[in-house]
């Protein structure tokens, strides 16, 4: 219980975080009409908050699928091994937070249940094809939410802006 615990302070501190940037520099933007390239704009409770229930939300409508994939499909895990793989992974996302490095929460997490997995000497101990299909879905993230962005900001950019 304590490292879920852990755990959900350190997915707050971090993947929250990396939701709640993008939004207050926006809002920063909108409000003084001004870039702030300084970094140092504070950000709105209301902001966090938000973030925080996007968070919630999305754990508690689809954050399940997620749960199954790596608690059941990576490898077998017993208390002592899911204690190990969270508690490695809570600390390396604490960390990079204390660094300022913007890092996954699961990506952390799935590393760990691997590596625990291998600790049993045995290679067949990991279902590979669910560490690849992990993997695959990393490397398809960043072209198609860059992807998407642009073709929203190009959508928007372009847009008429005055009302005849």
């Amino acid at each position: 219980v304590i490292t879920a615990c852990l755990a959900s302070f350190a997915h707050g501190s971090n993947d929250v975080s990396n939701a709640a940037g993008p939004i207050s520099a926006i809002y920063d933007t909108w409000k003084t009409g001004r870039v702030d390239i300084s970094g140092e704009n504070p950000v709105p409770k209301w902001v966090l908050a938000m973030a925080g229930g996007a968070i919630v939300l999305g754990l508690l409508t689809l954050g399940y699928h997620v749960m199954r994939r790596v608690g059941n499909g990576i490898t077998y895990l017993t208390p002592s091994r899911g204690f190990s793989a969270e508690l490695g992974a809570s600390l390396t996302v604490l960390t990079a937070s204390q660094l300022g490095l913007p890092v996954s929460t699961t990506l952390c997490l799935v590393g760990s249940v691997v590596f625990v997995g291998l600790c049993n000497g045995n290679l067949r101990a990991i279902n590979w094809r669910t560490v690849g299909l992990c993997f695959g879905s990393w490397m398809i993230t960043l072209p198609i939410a860059g992807l998407i962005s642009g073709l929203l900001f190009a959508f928007a950019s372009n847009a008429p802006n005055k009302i005849v």
